[in-house]
């Protein structure tokens, strides 16, 4: 019962990385000790899983693949996405700039949570930055996605891309639907129970987890060096995109207190970064 208390709340703590873009869960799965076994239970649901559940092999299939540990996890990260849903639609609503702000520091701390080392810095690394830079350039070519008009295929997509990015240490789903212009429109769906929405977004997000997670894997395995270049440059320039308002304009304060709400969440995000890390160290040996 302890145990399962424990795996709960780490999941609390991934469900609330996860909501934020910029921090992800999966580096916080690493923080709390727990990434190898997360990512080993997510491999094991699959045929022969479900043939032994089908079969009447219940109990002991779901102990071989350590569902157990999954559902908990789960269960507390849901309940964190849940809880915290409404609080970032309030501040979505009236403000802006401070939410704004708020995840650019997340974004631009995170960064430098770890710093890189001299190293790493290899042919590799520059040719996944470069990759990066290509797809900010198309993204910054867009106009800003009006979520009315978003279609459930595309939210299908994103999640489908999203839980890709779940899986990596270093780049959150979230950060994954901020780039694709649906993060607000997912939130307001979860503080709504927008089910048609959700239920969009889950498919992709299981069909995405089903298909990809050995190819991620294995790509983080075999490619460090050109991944972490596509992270570092993918979070960093993107920060601009949080103030996009038209397809080459940023958008700024306006009014003195603007900038009071702006400087604000900056200085919010870049503690909130510590926090984490601080509740991640503690619950890490529980």
């Amino acid at each position: 019962m302890k145990s399962n208390l424990s795996i709960f709340f780490k999941g609390m703590i991934m469900g609330v990385a996860e909501l934020i873009p910029g921090v992800s869960g999966g580096t916080i799965a690493l923080i709390l000790g727990i990434y190898e076994r997360l990512i080993r239970a997510i491999s094991n649901i699959n045929f022969t899983f479900l043939k032994g559940i089908l079969s009447g092999s219940f109990k002991q299939s779901w102990r071989q693949s350590d569902t157990n540990f999954l559902l908990f996890l789960v269960l507390g990260m849901i309940v964190s996405v849940l809880s915290l849903s409404s609080v970032i639609v309030f501040f979505f609503h009236n403000f802006p700039f401070f939410l704004k702000a708020f995840f650019s520091g997340i974004l631009f701390t995170s960064l430098f949570y770890k710093p890189l080392k001299p190293e790493k810095l290899d042919k590799k690394f520059f040719l996944g930055f470069l990759l990066a830079c290509l797809v900010i350039t198309l993204a910054w070519s867009f106009p800003p996605n009006e979520f009315r008009e978003v279609s459930l295929i595309y939210i299908f997509f994103g999640g489908f891309v999203g839980v890709c990015a779940f899986i990596l240490p270093g780049i959150s789903g979230s950060f994954i639907l901020l780039l694709l212009g649906i993060y607000e429109l997912v939130i307001i769906s979860i503080k709504d129970f927008n089910l048609i929405v959700l239920s969009s977004l889950f498919a992709g997000c299981l069909v995405g987890l089903l298909l990809f997670i050995r190819v991620v894997k294995k790509a983080y395995e075999d490619y460090p060096d050109h991944l972490l270049g596509f992270f570092y440059s993918l979070v960093f320039l993107s920060i601009p995109l949080l103030w996009k308002s038209d397809e080459w304009k940023i958008s700024l304060p306006e009014y003195q207190l603007g900038y009071i709400e702006t400087f604000s969440g900056l200085i919010l995000g870049v503690f909130f970064i510590f926090l984490l890390q601080k509740l991640s160290s503690t619950f890490r040996d529980i």
